[in-house]
């Protein structure tokens, strides 16, 4: 589909205007030169009054920051042990890249605002190991991202939290994104990556039931490594009542609006 087919996307117009789709994309993704095109796949859904909100990882620019600094992060993806000098990785990564996507936003003339909307505490200890300033969702602020969106801004959710004291977490942007479509009631959830969607024992899966998947998850059912958060928060979203979930290659050139506007998807 492009973005000029309009019979092509015009059935899909009246389902999906004023409905909101939560677009989670990795760092690795903001850092690859498609990732132009994929802002200008942002500006066509809200130019069909599509609400959107984009969170994003850091991962890849974190290692990149640890290189330069040479440091070693504790973590890279806000799952395991984050310490003093990885949050600090993390907060210069992540804002820097929010950045990066308000200016990229600004370009197609898309009013964006960067939303510290996810209050979160530490995650604490587990089994006997204090993971420090990694942290655990606590709730969304529904009111300030509907607030956004009823502007017609585009929030834009970096891969941290923030608790009532001022304490900045690091968090992990797939599990951002599951907490905000539920929150909003989001009709779609996309994560975009740089592999080609979900691959299960080497194999391109165009479309897969949530109970199959969560089978496929239970009995590590070949499922790369690479993917596999994105697989779990999927089955996530889908029990939590968001009704559709991709997994995409942001590399692709209007991948997007291929995905969201096709029965075939890429």
């Amino acid at each position: 589909v492009k973005p000029t087919d309009l019979r092509g996307i015009l059935q899909y117009i009246p389902r999906f205007r004023e409905q909101t789709f939560v677009i989670s994309a990795d760092g690795a993704v903001i850092s690859d030169v498609n990732f132009t095109n994929l802002l200008l796949d942002i500006a066509v859904l809200r130019s069909l009054n599509i609400r959107v909100v984009l969170a994003h990882g850091a991962g890849e620019q974190i290692r990149q920051l640890a290189v330069e600094r040479e440091m070693t992060p504790s973590n890279l993806d806000g799952t395991g042990i984050t310490d003093d000098a990885t949050l600090e990785l993390a907060m210069s990564a992540a804002n820097r890249l929010t950045h990066e996507i308000l200016e990229g936003l600004s370009v197609s003339d898309q009013r964006a605002a960067s939303a510290n909307a996810i209050i979160s505490h530490p995650k604490g200890v587990i089994e006997g190991v204090d993971q420090q300033y990694t942290g655990r969702i606590e709730r969304v602020d529904v009111s300030m991202l509907k607030t956004l969106l009823a502007e017609g801004i585009i929030p834009v959710i970096p891969p941290l939290g923030f608790d009532g004291e001022g304490n900045t977490f690091r968090l992990n942007s797939d599990a951002i994104a599951l907490a905000v479509s539920e929150a909003l009631g989001a009709i779609k959830l996309i994560f975009i990556s740089t592999t080609d969607g979900l691959k299960i024992e080497g194999k391109l899966v165009r479309q897969i039931l949530s109970s199959d998947l969560e089978k496929a998850l239970n009995d590590n059912a070949g499922i790369e490594a690479g993917q596999s958060s994105k697989a779990r928060h999927a089955a996530k979203a889908c029990a939590k009542g968001v009704p559709r979930v991709h997994i995409i290659n942001g590399r692709v050139t209007e991948g997007l609006l291929a995905e969201v506007f096709s029965n075939e998807g890429i």
